[in-house]
């Protein structure tokens, strides 16, 4: 199908910037590599997403991710947050769409979260994401404009200077022209023409070991963008989540939202100890970073898989249950009776705060090609992610990347893009699923030991070593056999690992989620 925008990518940021493109008239294709198009990190959100609150203001808002960033934040990009971001969580997701958001008194249920000078989190329940991204998906199921593919994954962008069989091409500026996509069920790939494509791909998570994102968090439009020249900037800073479920039978790490801290929980040791004060002013209450650096720690210090969250003073004031169902329903169901136990936790790589380089509106370097949402960075995050202002991102940036596209009016370019040749199928068999899954913990298990929470120079020399190694042998077994899904994320991994670890190895500052300790060696 020959469209107007070409979506990769269904979660909030993808979803947003279809609706808003399609209610302005144009042919929107969205595509997901996913079964079911809600698998996404959006859908797996706990905490909430800021939105109106009594007694906030845009000013309080930016200072509050200013101070998160850790000095690195583009103002532009905050003020832009906070100034359109909460009157569209309420205007469009709890009045257009429909949210069901908790309330209090008729009015949405505002929640504290770490870092936040006040209450301004709207949340449903425990799982605040699933209803956003379920809502919007309703609305793009509904609208005439949109086409949803699944299990459609993208391969390549097209870009003029890198296929098209014109030789004159190479002289001319790169433009975007869709993307190459490989139909999951059938094994072939497919040439998607667009006047404009937005990569909403999500983060890249799934490059760690212990994660709180969905397997298929693999950094697939980063890697893309990569491979077409598009700068990918702030790679060294990835958020680790504090407080994510630890069970030493399982490598499940299923989040234990900050809200949970932000209502009064407690981390303690296995005494029972509280510990954070000892490592910020805040307490529990400290940057992600802080937290999930004072749990490692303590973890090394005490030789023990885990710390524990104590939930005993949100039951004092509230039913733990009714505000946190979901969470109570996954403890109990691991046997862990909470509130009265306390619950084990762990950090995980959780959130990509660098990501493609975009302006204000979601553009890239190369024309035609957008990236919205967690692959992309316009700065907002610096070198810290505030909490609770991923979800607001996505919302916020699809509907300034959908009315740029509408401004520009981009169409195909049908006289450029016959020249795009169709994709050639290496003749060699499918992968070795072995080999596949072999290439990927040993990617996982380099990323998690040596560019982790806490990172020194030989660590990093090391994980650029094996790394550039194990691209070289990936890349080889990408060229001789048959495309796959694992395969092409095994090949977007080895990229965005290797891109995180040497923007981690060019920064010799210790700072936000980058944090570096002296080398012993040295």
């Amino acid at each position: 199908m020959d469209s107007d925008v070409l979506i990769i990518g269904s979660g909030i940021a993808g979803c947003s910037a279809a609706l808003h493109l399609a209610d302005a008239g144009l042919r929107v294709l969205m595509i997901t590599k996913t079964s079911e198009p809600h698998i996404s990190n959006t859908y797996f959100a706990q905490g909430g997403i800021i939105g109106q609150c009594e007694g906030d203001t845009p000013g309080g808002l930016e200072a509050d991710i200013l101070a998160a960033g850790a000095g690195l934040c583009n103002p532009k990009a905050v003020r832009q947050l906070a100034e359109k971001g909460p009157r569209m969580t309420r205007e469009y997701l709890l009045e257009k769409m429909g949210v069901p958001f908790s309330l209090k008194g008729g009015e949405p249920d505002c929640t504290a979260e770490a870092a936040h000078s006040l209450r301004r989190i709207y949340h449903a329940d425990d799982i605040t994401g699933r209803k956003i991204e379920l809502s919007l998906l309703r609305a793009a199921a509904a609208h005439s404009g949109i086409e949803l593919r699944t299990n459609a994954m993208a391969v390549d962008l097209i870009t003029n200077t890198h296929h098209s069989l014109d030789p004159l091409e190479r002289y001319r500026n790169p433009r975007c022209f869709g993307a190459y996509v490989l139909d999951m069920k059938t094994g072939k790939v497919e040439r998607m023409p667009a006047g404009a494509t937005v990569l909403a791909t999500g983060g890249a998570g799934a490059v760690y070991l212990h994660s709180t994102n969905p397997d298929g968090a693999t950094g697939d439009g980063i890697a893309m963008a990569y491979r077409a020249g598009v700068p990918v900037i702030n790679g060294e800073f990835v958020q680790f989540h504090p407080t994510t479920l630890y069970l030493p039978d399982s490598n499940e790490r299923f989040l234990i939202s900050e809200s949970v801290r932000g209502e009064g929980a407690v981390l303690v040791d296995r005494k029972g100890q509280p510990f954070m004060g000892a490592f910020h002013p805040d307490g529990d209450l400290a940057p992600r970073d802080v937290v999930a650096r004072a749990i490692f720690t303590k973890m090394l210090e005490e030789n023990v898989p885990s710390m524990y969250l104590d939930l005993s003073g949100i039951q004092k004031k509230m039913d733990f249950a009714a505000r946190f169902p979901n969470i109570t329903e996954t403890c109990r169901q691991r046997g862990i009776q909470v509130p009265s136990d306390p619950v084990p936790v762990v950090p995980a790589a959780h959130y990509f705060c660098g990501g493609i380089k975009t302006d204000m509106a979601g553009a890239t370097a190369v024309p035609g090609l957008y990236a919205i949402g967690e692959c992309a960075c316009t700065g907002l995050h610096g070198a810290n992610r505030l909490a609770s202002t991923s979800l607001l991102e996505g919302l916020v940036w699809g509907r300034e990347a959908a009315r740029k596209i509408v401004v520009l009016s981009e169409k195909i370019q049908e006289e450029r893009v016959r020249f795009i040749p169709r994709w050639e199928m290496p003749s060699g068999e499918s992968a070795d699923p072995v080999l596949i899954r072999n290439d990927v913990r040993q990617l996982k298990t380099t990323m998690w030991n040596y560019v982790g929470i806490i990172r020194n120079r030989s660590r990093l020399d090391r994980a650029k070593q094996d790394l550039s190694q194990l691209s070289a042998s990936i890349d080889s077994f990408y060229r001789l056999n048959r495309l796959s899904a694992p395969l092409l994320e095994l090949r977007n991994m080895v990229t965005v690992a290797r891109i995180i670890a040497f923007a981690a190895g060019r920064n010799s500052r210790s700072i936000g989620c980058h944090y570096l300790e002296s080398d012993s060696r040295k």
